[in-house]
Formats: C-alpha cells, sequence, structure tokens
C-alpha cells in the first residue's frame, strides 16, 4: 500500500504543481514570478520516471490540468449560450486533452533526453518547449491549433523582461523561464547540497540578469526616441450585450448609442470600432449609408469592424474616409476554430450533425495589402499619400500569431489595429488573456498596438510593451489615445531575421534526438 501511495504522489503531484503554478502567473492572479520555478515539478518528475508511458502520463497530467484550469472559461461562456452544462463541461474537458499534447510530447522527448545525461538536460529540454510552441504559432499558417498558451506569456507585467522578444520572439523568453524551472528540477532531483545547489543554479540566474539588463537598456533607448506628430484615435467600446447583438428588435438602440458616441468625439485622426460593431451586413442598404453618413457628418475616417458577404462571408474590417467613402478592406486571415469555421467539416460532418448545420465563414488571403489612414482624416489604401500612416489590421483572435504582425511589419506597417469583441467571456480571466498577446505583439515588432474591444479591455499600447492606456472590462465609453509614432523607424532584430532562435532550438534538439532514441 505504501508502495503504491508513492507512485500515486510521484505521477500526479509533482505534474499538478507545475500546473498550478502556471496557471497562478497568468491573469487574474497575475504571479508571473513563479513561472521561473513551475517546470521543476515537472522535470523531477520526468528525470524519476522509469518508463516512457510514465513520462508521458505526468506530462499529460500536468497539460490536462493545466490548460482545464486556465481555459476554464469555456464552462461559462457556452452556458451563456444555453449549451446543457454537460456538454459545456464535456466541451472544455475535451480541449484540455486535446492542448495536452504539447506537454505530453515535450515530456516524451524528455524521456529519451535523460541518456544524454543530467547536465544537458535542462538545456535542450528547454530548447524542445521552445520548438513546440512555435511549431503549435506556424501550424496555423495551413492547418489548425488553439496556441493561446506560452510560458512567454507568464511575464506580461514585467516591462524589463519581455523586450528581449524583439530580438529572440516570444520563443527565447519561453526558453528561458523553462530553463530556470529545468534547471532547478534537476538539482532537486539529484539533493544537491544548498550552496553546490546555488552554483549550479547560477546559469539561469546569469541569463535572468542578462535578460533584465538588456530590457533595460532598450527602455532608456524609448526614453531618447524621437517622435513625429502623433496619430490622435478615438476608441470606441460600446459593451454592447453579445446575444442582443444580432437581435432586430435591438437594431435601433445599438445604432442609437454607437452614433451617439461618434457623434460625441471632437478633433480626432481615426475612428476605432471594435470587431462586428455593426448589427448587420456592411453590404446592407441601411447600414452602409448609416456608416457614410456619420463618418462624412464628423469629416473623421473611421475603421469599422462588420461582418461582409461581398465575395462571400468574411470576419473584416473596412476603413472609411472622411467623405463616407469605403477605400480599403481587410479579410480576417486566420479564423477561430469551430467559431468562425469548421475544420474537418466533411469527416465530422458525418457523424455530429449540429457540425454538418453549421455555417463558416471565408479566410482571407495573407498577401492583403495594407491600409493606410493620414492625420486630418484624409485616407487612401494605394501607398501614394506619403504623409499616410501605414495599418496592419488583426482581428480578435489573430492577436496570438506573431507571424501575421511580423508579415506586416515587413511590409511597413507603422501601427497596428486590433478590434475584436470579448463579451463571449463574461467577466472572466479570458478578456485579459487575450489582452496580453497584444502586448507581445508591440515588443516583437517595435510598433505601437491600438486595440478597440465591444466590452473591453481597449487599449494603447506602446512599442516596448507599456499599456499606455485601457478602458476596463465592461465599461462604456470612449478611449481617447495619442499614438506616438517614431520619427525613423524602428526595426527589431525579430523582424529583420524572423524566428531564427527557433530554428535554431530546433537544430539543437534534433542533433540529440536521433542518438538518443537509438542507445
Amino acid at each position: 500500500m505504501r508502495i503504491l501511495k508513492s507512485r500515486i504522489f510521484e505521477t500526479f503531484t509533482p505534474p499538478l504543481i507545475t500546473s498550478l503554478l502556471i496557471i497562478l502567473s497568468y491573469p487574474k492572479f497575475n504571479l508571473g514570478w513563479l513561472a521561473w520555478f513551475a517546470m521543476a515539478p515537472l522535470v523531477y518528475s520526468l528525470l524519476s520516471a522509469k518508463t516512457l508511458r510514465a513520462a508521458l502520463l505526468r506530462g499529460g497530467i500536468s497539460g490536462f490540468f493545466f490548460y482545464l484550469g486556465l481555459l476554464y472559461w469555456i464552462y461559462p461562456t457556452m452556458r451563456a449560450g444555453s449549451v446543457d452544462p454537460w456538454v459545456s463541461a464535456l466541451g472544455l474537458a475535451m480541449l484540455a486533452l486535446v492542448l495536452s499534447l504539447e506537454f505530453l510530447l515535450v515530456s516524451g522527448f524528455g524521456f529519451f533526453l535523460k541518456k544524454a545525461g543530467p547536465g544537458v538536460f535542462p538545456y535542450v529540454f528547454s530548447a524542445a518547449w521552445a520548438v513546440m510552441e512555435w511549431a503549435k504559432i506556424t501550424v496555423n499558417y495551413k492547418g489548425v491549433w488553439f496556441p493561446w498558451f506560452t510560458l512567454a506569456y507568464t511575464q506580461w507585467q514585467y516591462t524589463e523582461i519581455i523586450q528581449v522578444v524583439s530580438v529572440t520572439g516570444l520563443y527565447g523568453l519561453s526558453f528561458a523561464v523553462c530553463f530556470s524551472g529545468a534547471l532547478a528540477g534537476r538539482i532537486i532531483y539529484q539533493k544537491e547540497k544548498p550552496l553546490k545547489a546555488l552554483i549550479k543554479f547560477s546559469p539561469a540566474l546569469v541569463l535572468f540578469a542578462g535578460i533584465w539588463l538588456y530590457g533595460a537598456g532598450e527602455l532608456k533607448k524609448a526614453d531618447l526616441t524621437v517622435f513625429k506628430a502623433p496619430l490622435k484615435a478615438s476608441l470606441l467600446q460600446p459593451a454592447i450585450d453579445l446575444y442582443a447583438k444580432w437581435d432586430a428588435g435591438q437594431a435601433d438602440a445599438i445604432e442609437a448609442k454607437i452614433g451617439g458616441m461618434v457623434k460625441g468625439i471632437e478633433k480626432t485622426d481615426l475612428i476605432v470600432w471594435p470587431e462586428n460593431a455593426l448589427p448587420g451586413w456592411i453590404e446592407d442598404k441601411h447600414y452602409g449609408a448609416w456608416l457614410s453618413g456619420l463618418a462624412a457628418e464628423k469629416q473623421t475616417a473611421n475603421f469599422v469592424g462588420s461582418v461582409s458577404r461581398g465575395d462571400g462571408s468574411r470576419v473584416a474590417a473596412f476603413l472609411v474616409d472622411s467623405s463616407g467613402t469605403i477605400t480599403a478592406e481587410y479579410f480576417k486571415r486566420v479564423l477561430v476554430p469551430f467559431g468562425e469555421y469548421v475544420p474537418l467539416r466533411d469527416f465530422l460532418g458525418r457523424y455530429i450533425k449540429p457540425v454538418a448545420a453549421l455555417g463558416e465563414f471565408q479566410p482571407g488571403s495573407f498577401s492583403q495589402r495594407l491600409m493606410e489612414v493620414g492625420r486630418r482624416g484624409g485616407v487612401k489604401a494605394d501607398g501614394r499619400d506619403a504623409s499616410g500612416i501605414k495599418i496592419g489590421a488583426v482581428i480578435c483572435y489573430e492577436s496570438i500569431f506573431p507571424f501575421l504582425f511580423r508579415e506586416d511589419a515587413v511590409k511597413g506597417a507603422e501601427i497596428f489595429i486590433n478590434i475584436t469583441n470579448d463579451g463571449w467571456y463574461l467577466d472572466t480571466a479570458a478578456p485579459y488573456q487575450h489582452l496580453l498577446a497584444n502586448v507581445f505583439r508591440a515588443v516583437e515588432t517595435r510598433r505601437p498596438v491600438i486595440r478597440a474591444a465591444n466590452n473591453g479591455v481597449s487599449a494603447y499600447i506602446d512599442p516596448w510593451g507599456r499599456i499606455q492606456r485601457s478602458l476596463g472590462l465592461n465599461k462604456t465609453g470612449v478611449l481617447e489615445v495619442e499614438v506616438k509614432l517614431s520619427s525613423v523607424p524602428i526595426e527589431s532584430f525579430y523582424v529583420r531575421h524572423g524566428d531564427l532562435f527557433a530554428y535554431a532550438a530546433a537544430m539543437l534538439c534534433a542533433a540529440f534526438l536521433l542518438p538518443m532514441m537509438l542507445l
């Protein structure tokens, strides 16, 4: 019995502690410092595993319970949509089970990595973690995954620390956070004495110090940056009830509310509406005329989120100039699986009838042109207006994909506009989890990000990831911001060179993988 209890403890307790520490590092707890030690229990457990099956089980347990806690908001979201309790619980559990594959794969790699020796383990294991994060994000170019979580995101509040992503992308910071915990886990496994343990932990301390010093230096450079005239933007946060939005009986009230907000704005260059702000399709004569009239009345450019059926159903954003004319459009490139489209529709539809009945949107091209807006309401989309500011547009879920921002930055985007509607998530941690991704996109690209969210959190984030202004969750109002733009565009290493860190980590893992599996 004692042996059985010991095995159960070794199998469940350390992986669960890892899950708990990472959950506490995320909003709403925001104890990001815990993440630097979070991987220690799991690594200790993996080093103790006698079989591959045991290592996979421990990794799977950690991943499953982590995602169960991180994505808990899926249950109240589904319940608010009148989904039965058991279906809501099953949906959350199934998603957590699928996403736990991330932890499971890295843990399996870690089991074989033990053959290379404990001294090597923390370095290569952390590289494997970084590669896993890169793969689950990049697969969305052609496939589908839900890469909502990275270890780097746990550091979103620590401005000095996150500056390193302007060089390595997310993956360098995730490596560092994982490495600290992995090194601690190896030291615990080897039962080192305190002084020797401190000496062996010193590489993690040196790495942390290097990241912090680099970040502090970057923030000093930020204080010396010369800016040109700011872009004045007004971000609408109407807090329209999600389930009233498509109720025809509520359309007049929604128009009156948003129209009143727009008419109350004075002296701005750009009015930004949240995702799907119109209570109908933009091609509908009534809504098109209403929008055009508002823009012309205010003599101001408007960036408006709306569904479109012009060349197929699209989740879209439109740039309307001061005369009320639509001058540019953007179609969402990466859609939400099972929310905006159904992966494997033909296959799943054979067995799950509701899947076959679901409608879906079409994704936009990855090669769409940037929009352009002038400071005095003049808008052009063809790039001929040298005084215009080039805009990179991203809608909702797209904010978690670094490659979208990087590609637009390469094309010359000077500012990013993220529009979203997080009303689905009620008063949970999800809107804050969604917000923090934009902090990293700003640092990676060294471009400001402005975000208009239907019910919050709307925000202005500067190129160093500092939230300069925000409007809290479920508050109604207009967030007025003056977006500072560098006189000389700042080109980050990450924008110029891309995922070099992830490629180097992959090469390191590959160098160990085949020999380990053959031994």
